[in-house]
């Protein structure tokens, strides 16, 4: 047996199977940083998102809905949290699940997970794009002005928004590949500052609005009896309101989903400083923070224009129904400029919800650049994605495939968005099942690892506590699997069923392609997915 292929020498072993002996990574992110990041991941673009979708779940109780997958979301928070602490390394899900579960689970999980995240960075700089375009409409409106109107509407052409989305990720393409990752989050924090100060700016202004001055509002500029009128047009094109516990059924999937994307610190908890302060305050800290922001902005809003007429104007949106003001969509600031005509107001609005949204490409291309560095660490994929630029600290090669990637999902989105947009969603359901599984077994799958790597180890009536959080995670994806299946969120057809297996089986066809490939070099891969790979 040559030494290659030896077991017996981990020393060696490690040399040979790993790319190096160490990442060549630094740990410039700190906890508030990662804080600030995560708040942007997850509510970037995403709220007036969620009112595009109250229509799904008319009268639901959103309170409740979001009270109550909080409690999965938080159990696959720690879930991720305990993880990143124990194995503090590039990758995230793909490290332990690899460790803790199986080399090929975790390399196929994490390539479907790196996919849906790739891509809706193109789906959010067609968003940030669109934002632009609605902050002008309002500006058209209270200035009256056709000019600006019609570059409003210029700008809103599928042409135009692609181009903007492209110069959106561009510019952070750029800031990521020539700048550190100190900067680039330096970058996070400074905004999140000023955007968590905007927002509650924004939020004591919203909360001004009595239903009775937007109604009058509504009426003076759409027309007499146009608010109503929404309501009215809504109903009798068969919206019904369920206000009992059905209802509310049909929005636990959406507040579960609308939790997401807070497990990506995880992936650079090999850069963070002080990583088992840093990493719960950077995703169960912002979670708790991210449960307040939404229950504001759903009172708030409810409170300002109304739940029926929200949900009404969701329902005639979607189904092309006839509106008033239908070129601003759901961008509720619009509704915000009608009561208070005030320039500064849409420019509030842009630091409210469109600066999160452009700036969550900063965590976004960092987390998917370390999936590919990981697995180009393990040799699952060319070893040029751990190249690291000896001045900024930065795997080059593995940020512009990301940035090109992302271009990719943004022409995707223009062109086909019936599969770009509709398979990301039950790519994320279903990533996340593989995870909470390896919490709950790997206590007893993995005994060794559990007990040399993890940090926690404490039993509640005597299970291990990671089994108790996984279980809970576990449960709440089965059930937004449930809710969502064949839904407009998560249609299962022909086409996404398709574009959904094809997806899997790319990523295990790389897996056994690199597997052989390192074999005929001697290289036993498998090897790597004994022990935690260096730092």
């Amino acid at each position: 047996m040559s030494s290659e292929q030896n077991p017996t020498n981990n020393e060696e072993q490690k040399v040979q199977v790993f790319v190096r002996k160490s990442s060549g990574l630094v740990r410039p992110v700190g906890g508030w940083d990662t804080f600030f990041a995560t708040f942007m991941l997850v509510t970037g673009g995403v709220p007036i998102f969620l009112i595009s979708l109250l229509y799904l779940a008319p009268g639901a109780n959103w309170n409740l809905a979001y009270l109550l997958m909080f409690i999965p979301s938080l159990s696959l928070a720690s879930v991720y949290t305990l993880f990143g602490i124990s194995m503090p390394r590039s990758g995230g899900d793909y490290v332990f699940v690899s460790r803790g579960l199986h080399p090929f689970l975790g390399f196929v999980n994490s390539f479907v997970l790196f996919f849906a995240f790739v891509f809706s960075i193109g789906v959010y700089a067609y968003m940030g794009a669109q934002y632009i375009v609605y902050a002008i409409s309002t500006w058209a409106f209270i200035f009256n002005s056709s000019s600006l109107m019609d570059l409003a509407s210029a700008l809103s052409s599928s042409t135009a928004l692609l181009i903007s989305g492209t110069i959106i990720i561009v510019i952070f393409l750029l800031l990521l590949t020539f700048t550190n990752t100190r900067t680039a989050f330096k970058v996070i924090f400074w905004s999140g500052i000023v955007i968590l100060a905007s927002t509650i700016i924004y939020f004591a202004i919203n909360a001004t609005i009595t239903p009775q001055a937007f109604s009058s509002a509504f009426d003076k500029y759409a027309g007499s009896g146009a608010y109503q009128g929404v309501i009215n047009s809504a109903v009798s094109n068969g919206l019904t309101f369920s206000y009992g516990w059905s209802g509310m059924m049909l929005a636990l999937p959406i507040a579960w989903y609308a939790f997401t994307w807070y497990t990506l610190p995880a992936n650079w908890s090999g850069e963070m400083r002080q990583v088992k302060k840093s990493l719960p305050i950077g995703i169960i800290g912002s979670l708790v923070m991210i449960l307040i922001y939404y229950l504001v902005f759903y009172n708030v809003s409810f409170y300002s224009f109304g739940e029926k007429f929200l949900t009404a104007w969701s329902y005639n949106y979607a189904n092309g129904l006839s509106l008033p003001f239908s070129y601003i969509g759901t961008y509720t600031p619009f509704f915000v400029s009608l009561v208070y005509p005030n320039p500064i107001i849409p420019f509030l609005a842009l630091l409210v919800f469109w600066l999160p949204d452009v700036l969550f490409f900063i965590p976004t291309m960092v987390a998917a650049t370390r999936y590919l560095f990981a697995w180009s660490f393990d040799r699952m994929a060319p070893e040029i994605f751990t190249t690291v630029n000896p001045r900024t600290k930065v795997p080059v090669i593995s940020t512009i495939t990301v940035g090109i990637l992302s271009m990719a999902g943004l022409f995707a989105y223009v062109y086909i968005p019936q599969v770009a947009i509709l398979d990301i969603v039950p790519l994320f359901e279903f990533g996340y099942l593989i995870p909470a599984l390896t919490a709950i077994l790997i206590p007893f799958v993995k005994k060794d690892m559990y007990n040399n790597a993890f940090v926690v180890k404490r039993k509640v009536l005597g299970i291990p506590v990671i089994t108790w959080l996984g279980a809970i995670a576990f449960a709440g994806i089965i059930y937004g699997i449930i809710g969502l299946w064949n839904s407009y969120l998560m249609p299962i057809n022909l086409v996404t069923a398709v574009a959904i297996i094809g997806i899997y089986a790319l990523g295990a066809a790389i897996f056994i392609a690199m597997y052989f490939i390192n074999k005929r070099k001697g290289i036993n891969v498998l090897y790597a997915f004994k022990e935690v790979p260096p730092e």
